[in-house]
C-alpha cells in the first residue's frame, strides 16, 4: 500500500467531516472528549501530510523537526492519556469505570514519560519505502509498546457500548497487522488506520441521539 501526502490529507479531510458530523450529535458535555477524537485524528493526519510535503521536497530543517514532534506528540503522548479519559465520562457501569480509572493512570504516566523522552531526544523523520519512519521508535513488543497498546485499545474494548467496542477492536486489529507488515514505520501507518476507523464513533453518537429523540 502506498501512503503519501495525498493519502494523509484525504484521511484528514474525511475524518474531519466525520468529526464535525459526530460533534453535532452530542447531547452532553460528557460526550465531548470522545466525540472530538475524529477531529483530533484529522489534525494529526494533516500534520503528517504537511510533513510528507517537506520530506518529499528534501527539507531537513526546523520545519521537519517541528512537524515530526507535533505528530509524535499526538501519536505517543496524547492518545495513551486521552482515550481512557474520553471513555470514562460516558461509561455507566461502575466496575468498568474502576478499570478505566486504573488505565487512565497508566496512560497519563506513560504519556509524561514519553514526552520527556521526546523533548530530550527529538525524533528525525524520513521517508521509508511508502511510509514515514520516525527515528528512535521503541519496539512495539517492548514494555513501553505493550503499555501503549493497553492504554489505547483496552478503554474502548471495556466500553459498554458496541460501537465503541467495534472501534477498539478495529484499531487492535490494525495494531497487529501493522506490527507484522509495517514494523519499521509502525506508528505512522497505525495512526493512519486508527484515524480512518475513528469514523465508527459516529455510529455511537448517532444511535444515542436517535434513542434520546425516540424517548422524548
Amino acid at each position: 500500500m502506498c501512503f503519501s501526502a495525498t493519502a494523509s490529507f484525504s484521511a484528514a479531510a474525511f475524518t474531519a467531516a466525520i468529526g464535525v458530523a459526530t460533534l453535532k450529535q452530542i447531547k452532553s458535555w460528557r460526550e465531548l472528549a470522545l466525540a472530538s477524537m475524529p477531529l483530533l485524528f484529522a489534525v494529526q493526519q494533516a500534520i503528517e501530510g504537511a510533513l510528507w510535503l517537506q520530506l518529499s521536497a528534501g527539507s531537513r530543517g526546523e520545519d521537519v523537526a517541528a512537524l515530526s514532534l507535533s505528530f509524535l506528540v499526538f501519536a505517543k503522548v496524547l492518545w495513551p492519556a486521552y482515550i481512557a479519559l474520553a471513555v470514562l465520562p460516558v461509561e455507566p457501569d461502575p466496575h468498568r469505570r474502576q478499570a478505566l480509572y486504573a488505565i487512565a493512570i497508566f496512560g497519563c504516566s506513560l504519556s509524561l514519560y514519553i514526552l520527556g523522552r521526546l523533548i530530550g531526544n527529538p525524533a528525525s523523520a524520513a521517508i521509508c519505502g511508502h511510509s514515514i519512519a520516525y527515528g528512535g521508535e521503541e519496539s512495539v513488543l517492548s514494555w513501553q509498546g505493550l503499555i501503549y497498546i493497553l492504554c489505547t485499545c483496552a478503554p474502548l474494548l471495556l466500553s459498554s457500548n458496541r460501537a465503541v467496542q467495534n472501534f477498539g477492536a478495529a484499531i487492535l486489529v490494525g495494531f497487529l497487522v501493522t506490527a507484522y507488515t509495517y514494523l519499521a514505520t509502525f506508528i505512522s501507518v497505525w495512526c493512519f488506520f486508527a484515524a480512518a476507523n475513528s469514523s465508527l464513533l459516529y455510529f455511537y453518537f448517532k444511535r444515542a441521539a436517535f434513542s434520546a429523540s425516540f424517548q422524548r
